[in-house]
């Protein structure tokens, strides 16, 4: 898998999709600091067009190009549409040093959250589907202020009522820049 490409597993595109935007921040919420992902992907398409054929019969519309199409990329992120993100440490643990090979499990089991809008990342893919059982890994790159992201989870197609988080999700994300502390409020 290349870096700076999110993957959906067994969809159209098996070689990914470009990440256009990707932003990683961090508040302070009580004594904690609490993490925020967001990123954009370029347009399924950008890269490699699929022509829609009418004589094939896809198993789902996970599996057919036209319906990506039609909603052209992914959004996924915990502060777009709410404000959602993870707990990460304590303030006072807060450093490059402890990020460094550290992963973290954000909402392992959704299905037993009873209301999704308390997921910590809401997802725009083939609409406003739902994500969950993420695990994050940040990688410091040698002795820099930068970290090397994996991110990895699974997607319930809940837009057409399939609540079941069978798809799954790559991210790789190369460099990104440690995130100065702010405060909730800001």
């Amino acid at each position: 898998m290349e870096p700076d490409r999110i993957y959906f597993k067994d969809n159209p595109w098996p070689e990914g999709h470009p990440i256009k935007a990707f932003s990683w921040s961090a508040k302070v919420v009580g004594e904690d600091v609490w993490f925020d992902l967001h990123l954009k992907s370029a347009d399924y398409y950008a890269e490699r067009d699929i022509e829609d054929d009418e004589d094939v019969d896809y198993t789902s519309d996970w599996a057919a190009p036209i319906v990506w199409g039609n909603y052209h990329s992914c959004t996924l992120s915990s502060n777009y549409w709410h404000d959602g993100g993870f707990r990460v440490c304590t303030v006072a643990e807060y450093t490059p040093e402890l990020l460094d090979g550290l992963e973290v499990l954000v909402d392992p089991n959704p299905e037993t959250i009873k209301d999704w809008d308390d997921l910590a990342f809401h997802i725009y893919l083939l609409g406003h589907d739902a994500v969950g059982k993420h695990r994050i890994r940040f990688e410091r790159i040698g002795k820099s202020m930068q970290f090397k992201i994996r991110w990895l989870g699974a997607i319930a197609q809940a837009y057409v009522g399939d609540y079941e988080f069978r798809h799954e999700f790559t991210a790789l994300v190369a460099a990104a820049e440690f995130p100065e502390l702010s405060s909730k409020n800001e």
